[in-house]
């Protein structure tokens, strides 16, 4: 398997950092919705689901939107740090926890919602489940490219 140089994965890391900070003013942004309006938008998704599970209820959508949008941020996250030249892993932690608590935040000053600890740890959940599911891959695809690399110097 063919090295990334550390240009490559300056582009890499500056592309998922983008692509994290982009995905997190979008989670903000539907926390700065009033409540009657977000739940106009997870009405109408409602209805799409429930054609495909029709036990799926409006707090159940609400809550897997919640650790789905944190698992996608989690993944950007991981892949941005992951591109830069010193990794830790609880930096990544640390982000998701401070991108979840200023999203519960930002919803305490917006008309008709409110911020819950519960929703705070249901984003961590998403999140870091989705930076575990990367971590492994990665971990996965390394000592892959390390077998390929012994069996090409034999």
């Amino acid at each position: 398997m063919k090295q990334v140089s550390n240009g490559g994965a300056s582009v890499r890391r500056r592309v998922f950092t983008v692509l994290a900070v982009v995905w997190l003013l979008a989670i903000w942004g539907q926390s700065l919705l009033p409540a009657a309006q977000s739940k106009g938008e997870s009405g109408a998704l409602l209805l799409f689901v429930q054609n495909l599970l029709p036990w799926m209820t409006e707090h159940l959508l609400r809550k897997a939107a919640h650790f789905t949008e944190y698992a996608v941020l989690g993944a950007l996250c991981f892949c941005a740090f992951r591109f830069s030249r010193r990794f830790h892993f609880p930096a990544v932690l640390l982000c998701g926890l401070t991108a979840a608590l200023t999203d519960e935040t930002i919803q305490l000053f917006v008309p008709g919602r409110s911020g819950q600890i519960s929703d705070v740890w249901l984003d961590l959940a998403g999140y870091l489940c989705a930076a575990l599911v990367c971590l492994a891959i990665f971990r996965v695809k390394r000592k892959q490219s390390r077998r390929d690399q012994k069996a090409a110097d034999q």
